[in-house]
C-alpha cells in the first residue's frame, strides 16, 4: 500500500475519536501542535427585547503533543477556553404572535480548561487497537470521558473498526437561588460505533459507519426559560435520549492534480424528534514549495424536537417544553478556508471559518426564525512541528 493510500485509510477509519489515526500521523517521531482560534458570534439582527445584543466571544487555545510510548504513540492535549458574551434567555410574543428574543441580563465571562490523553498502538496490515480519556472544567461543569477503539483487517482491502466511550458530566449552575435553577444534577452518556473501510483501488477509500448514543440524567438546560401563558417556567426535557446517526466518508487521490476530496455524510435521528443531515466537503490541494490550500463547505440541516416551541399561550403546556433554538428546525451553511506553509519540520496553518444558520435552509420547511440563531466567524494560527 503506498504512502498517500495508507493516509487516506487513516483519515477514513476513526469514526468516533482522533486516536485510530495517531500510528501513522506520528510515524516519523514527536509532533507538536499548537493553535490560536478567535470564535465570534455575529450581534443578533434585530435588537432584543431586554439584555444585551452582544453574543459569545471565546479565545482558545490548545497544545498538543504526539510521542512514541510503549510501543504505540501517545497523543497528550491541553485546551483553553476564555468565553465572554450575553446567550439567548427565553422568547416572547409580540402583538402579531411573532417571537422576540429575551437574553441573558449580564455579559458572562468564564474559561474552561481540558486534558486529554489518546494511546493507540499500530499491529501492521491494518490491525491495532487505541484508548482515551478526558476530562474538561469549567466554572459551572466538569466533564470526564473515557474511550476505547479497535481495528481489524478483514482482507487487504476492507477494514473493521468499532469501539466506545462513556463520559459523566456534572452541572452546579451559577445563581441558582436567584433563578429558581437546580443547585447540582448529572448526566451520563455512552457511545459506541462500527464502521467498515473499504480500499476501492490504488487512490480511493470508501467508510461507511453506525453510531449509538444514550444520554440520561439531568438533559434539560437551567440557563434557558420557556413563556407559558404568562408564567415563565424553567426548561423541561426528558431525562433520556437515544441517536442513532449513519456516516458515510469518501477520500479521493488525486495525484496527477497532487490533490485529494473528501466527501462526508451523516444522517441522525434521535428519540426526541431530531433528525438531521450533514454534507461536508473539503478540497485539499498542493501549490508546490510546501504550500497546501484547503477550501471546505459544509451544510447543515434538522427537523426541531417533538416537544419544542418558541412560546406556549397555555400555562400548562405539556410535560416536555423547550423554546432553544438548537431544538428547533433550521438550516446552516459555512465555508472554510485552510493555509498551511512547511518549512522543513515547521508547518505554519492560518484558517477561517464562516457560519451562517437561517430557518430558510431547512430541508423539511420551519415554523419561522428564531431570533436566537447563531451566525459566526471564526479564526485561527497555529504551527506543527516534528523532530
Amino acid at each position: 500500500m503506498n504512502s498517500k493510500l495508507a493516509s487516506l485509510l487513516t483519515a477514513a477509519a476513526a469514526l468516533s475519536g482522533p486516536s485510530l489515526a495517531l500510528a501513522q500521523e506520528s510515524a516519523e517521531g514527536t509532533r507538536v501542535s499548537y493553535r490560536y482560534s478567535d470564535y465570534d458570534e455575529d450581534a443578533l439582527s434585530a435588537t432584543p427585547l431586554d439584555g444585551s445584543p452582544q453574543r459569545y466571544h471565546i479565545r482558545t487555545q490548545q497544545l498538543t503533543v504526539d510521542t512514541p510510548l510503549a510501543g504505540g504513540m501517545l497523543k497528550a492535549g491541553l485546551t483553553s477556553e476564555v468565553m465572554s458574551g450575553s446567550s439567548p434567555w427565553f422568547l416572547l410574543p409580540d402583538e402579531s404572535g411573532r417571537p422576540l428574543q429575551v437574553m441573558s441580563g449580564a455579559t458572562i465571562k468564564e474559561s474552561r480548561q481540558e486534558v486529554s490523553l489518546a494511546w493507540d498502538r499500530d499491529q501492521g496490515g491494518g490491525n491495532g487497537y487505541g484508548f482515551s480519556a478526558s476530562y474538561s472544567a469549567e466554572n459551572d461543569y466538569r466533564a470526564t470521558s473515557i474511550g476505547a477503539e479497535r481495528r481489524q483487517a478483514l482482507t487487504d482491502a476492507l477494514t473493521l473498526g468499532y469501539g466506545g466511550s462513556f463520559s459523566h458530566d456534572v452541572i452546579h449552575p451559577s445563581d441558582a437561588l436567584i433563578f429558581d435553577r437546580i443547585a447540582q444534577d448529572q448526566k451520563n452518556t455512552t457511545s459506541a460505533f462500527i464502521s467498515l473501510a473499504q480500499v476501492l483501488d490504488r487512490s480511493r477509500v470508501l467508510q461507511a459507519g453506525l453510531q449509538l448514543t444514550h444520554s440520561s440524567g439531568f438533559l434539560s438546560d437551567p440557563y434557558k426559560r420557556f413563556y407559558a401563558g404568562g408564567r415563565f417556567l424553567n426548561d423541561r426535557r426528558p431525562d433520556q435520549r437515544t441517536q442513532a446517526a449513519a456516516l458515510l466518508r469518501y477520500r479521493h487521490a488525486l495525484t496527477t492534480a497532487d490533490a485529494a476530496l473528501h466527501a462526508d455524510y451523516r444522517y441522525a435521528q434521535d428519540s426526541w424528534g431530531v433528525r438531521s443531515h450533514t454534507i461536508d466537503l473539503a478540497w485539499y490541494q498542493s501549490l508546490g514549495q510546501d504550500w497546501k490550500l484547503i477550501p471546505g463547505i459544509r451544510f447543515y440541516s434538522q427537523d426541531a424536537a417533538s416537544f419544542h416551541a418558541f412560546f406556549s399561550d397555555s400555562q400548562n403546556p405539556g410535560r416536555y417544553y423547550s423554546g432553544d433554538y438548537r431544538l428547533g428546525d433550521y438550516g446552516a451553511l459555512s465555508a472554510s478556508l485552510d493555509l498551511r506553509k512547511r518549512f522543513g519540520e515547521f508547518e505554519l496553518v492560518i484558517g477561517i471559518d464562516r457560519y451562517r444558520s437561517s430557518a430558510d435552509y431547512a430541508l423539511g420547511g420551519s415554523s419561522g426564525d428564531d431570533p436566537g440563531l447563531v451566525s459566526f466567524t471564526q479564526a485561527s494560527v497555529g504551527f506543527d512541528f516534528r523532530f
